[in-house]
């Protein structure tokens, strides 16, 4: 079972990389991962997605937790949460496909940020459901280059986010 986690952690060298050996180590590997810096700039937000079984999900979070510069560890799929994927997406451009490049832009709202003689550059933030069906209709069509982003998520939800922004960094 896929699960998203929303683990914030300090702003610090080599957390990454912590982080990333407590899920290893009990044998979980990550699907998606993407971290960036808070509106607090000594907080880092790590968005995680991983597959698992509860238990060995359980023994990861115990040992993410017990991390001194793990601040908060939360498994959002007890909850709401907002979820986004940045998809930027070059395609090769033909007479005969350029309208069913922009229908495809169109119905998925991505934007074209670029183009060329022979490409198209398109840029698409959106549920993970929207980037796969963009890509499954530009397949056929000639991708030339795709840069996908992990997840990145936040919960619906205030309470939490406000305790943690309350608390002071330990």
């Amino acid at each position: 079972m896929k699960h998203t986690l929303s683990c914030l952690v300090k702003n610090q060298r080599g957390v990454l990389a912590r982080v990333s050996e407590a899920f290893a180590s009990a044998g979980i590997s990550i699907d998606s991962l993407a971290v960036a810096e808070t509106e607090d700039t000594e907080v880092s937000r790590a968005t995680i997605v991983v597959s698992g079984d509860e238990a060995t999900l359980a023994e990861a979070e115990r040992q993410c937790e017990a991390l001194d510069v793990v601040l908060q560890l939360e498994d959002l799929a007890s909850e709401e949460f907002y979820a986004r994927e940045l998809l930027l997406l070059k395609v090769r451009i033909e007479p005969d496909t350029i309208t069913r490049i922009m229908q495809a832009a169109e119905l998925f709202e991505a934007r074209v940020i670029g183009m060329s003689d022979r490409t198209i550059t398109l840029e698409l933030a959106g549920e993970h459901r929207a980037i796969d069906g963009l890509l499954k209709m530009m397949r056929p069509l000639g991708i030339v280059a795709l840069a996908r982003s992990g997840l990145i998520a936040v919960s619906v939800t205030d309470e939490e986010e406000l305790d943690a922004a309350a608390a002071p960094l330990v």
